[in-house]
């Protein structure tokens, strides 16, 4: 009953401080929403533009077939990096990230970076601790600083929870930075399953198709029984 209400009083406080946070229940983290559209290809060229402009330096995308979204953003073989580390770590590579780990965490993960002067890169990640992922994305977003809260009673229930808070703006107004990183997502989801739009719709006819051949071979298989219980008789 009370997972009912805790939800919503944390999205409105979420959305009136802009920060991000991952609220800890029984179920785990909360996972912010990625704002994913396979339909609209302006966005997902849009998120290639910035892959090829921020990521491609250090990130492959090995599985991707280089179509004509990837060619236009200039992510083409030739432009993968090559032994790239950081911080001793070799960057994973991204083709089926989205996959893999799902869009939601990927968009949170870009969001959830903060200051943190005891690791080598400066930052840390409140999503995935001891990232050795640089914060890329401080130029647009800005600086965060972690703030670790005491429990707090909600509902009779006590839940822990902590979150980052921007302190400092970058280039990108919260809003512009959300869009971004919602294209950039986008962008790594179509980079996983380009052609899923496709396959959904072709799996529709066969479905539909199926459908129509159970009821004709249904019909067929009425009359072939109708011989035989004449036969019996």
């Amino acid at each position: 009953m009370m997972k009912r209400y805790i939800l919503p009083i944390l999205l409105a406080f979420f959305a009136s401080t802009h920060v991000w946070a991952e609220a800890l229940d029984l179920e785990g983290l909360q996972l912010a929403k990625a704002p994913i559209d396979e339909t609209d290809l302006a966005s997902i060229k849009r998120g290639a533009k910035f892959f090829a402009t921020n990521c491609i330096t250090c990130h492959s995308l090995s599985y991707l077939r280089y179509d004509d979204v990837a060619k236009e953003a200039g992510i083409t073989p030739d432009k993968t990096p090559a032994n790239m580390m950081s911080n001793g770590v070799k960057p994973p590579d991204l083709s089926l990230e989205a996959d893999a780990r799902g869009v939601d965490w990927v968009y949170t993960y870009l969001h959830s970076f903060y200051q943190d002067s005891a690791r080598p890169s400066g930052v840390n990640n409140l999503l995935l601790q001891g990232t050795a992922m640089p914060d890329m994305v401080a130029t647009y977003q800005g600086d965060q600083v972690l703030v670790k809260n005491p429990p707090h009673d909600l509902l009779g229930e006590t839940e822990w929870y902590d979150w980052v808070k921007l302190t400092r703006q970058g280039t990108m107004a919260p809003d512009d930075f959300d869009k971004t990183i919602g294209d950039l997502v986008n962008f790594l989801a179509y980079a996983a399953e380009p052609y899923h739009i496709e396959q959904v719709h072709i799996g529709k006819w066969v479905l539909g198709f199926l459908v129509i051949l159970f009821v004709l071979m249904y019909m067929l298989k009425s009359e072939y029984w109708k011989d035989v219980k004449k036969h019996k008789e």
